[in-house]
């Protein structure tokens, strides 16, 4: 299972007014206390971020180890998060779980505090798997650097196209500019 601690250490936002808290800064009693709900998180030294915010007899903890995000309700393993949304002050996770899609609400009690957690998430989705790097790495090895700077090339050009598309979906391009840039792009390759 991949590790995420190195992203949470350097990502994850450190801000106890707001409730957010990272390895090692983590309050000891409010992990304590949480942990006993979290019986899958054997040892505080597994805790790599924490969330905790606390209102009128309701308080919101989610839990980060290092492959796993943890709440109340469930806990799932952070590579298999394939999206995020955010609604008011909860964030609306897509996991892909044994070949199907499906949905977790996290509460979190706060706008702000889902507006931070969703840039997270995002973070944590958009980390390229060790796996595709280490394979364009193996691809790439027998090839000239012109060769490597063409497959560059190329993907660019495709991103772009696939933005271009994009904005021609949205009604921003029409379909003759929409055309004449991606002629414009591939003529680029030849």
């Amino acid at each position: 299972m991949r590790s995420y601690r190195i992203l949470l250490l350097r990502k994850f936002p450190e801000n106890p007014t707001l409730g957010f808290y990272r390895h090692p800064k983590l309050p000891s009693s409010l992990v304590g206390r949480t942990l006993v709900r979290f019986l899958h998180v054997t040892s505080p030294a597994d805790v790599v971020a924490f969330y905790y915010y606390e209102k009128i007899f309701r308080s919101y903890e989610v839990l980060f180890t290092d492959t796993h995000i943890y709440d109340k309700a469930a806990y799932y393993p952070l590579e298999d998060i394939r999206g995020v949304k955010r609604a008011k002050d909860q964030i609306i996770l897509e996991i892909s779980q044994v070949g199907r899609m499906m949905t977790h609400v996290i509460h979190l009690g706060n706008p702000l505090a889902a507006e931070l957690m969703e840039r997270v998430i995002e973070l944590i989705i958009q980390a390229p798997k060790e796996d595709a790097i280490e394979k364009v790495i193996q691809l790439r090895a027998g090839l000239n650097m012109s060769s490597v700077q063409w497959l560059e090339l190329r993907d660019e050009v495709l991103r772009t196209i696939d933005l271009l598309y994009d904005k021609y979906q949205e009604g921003k391009l029409s379909l003759l500019e929409y055309e004449m840039l991606r002629e414009d792009l591939l003529r680029r390759l030849a």
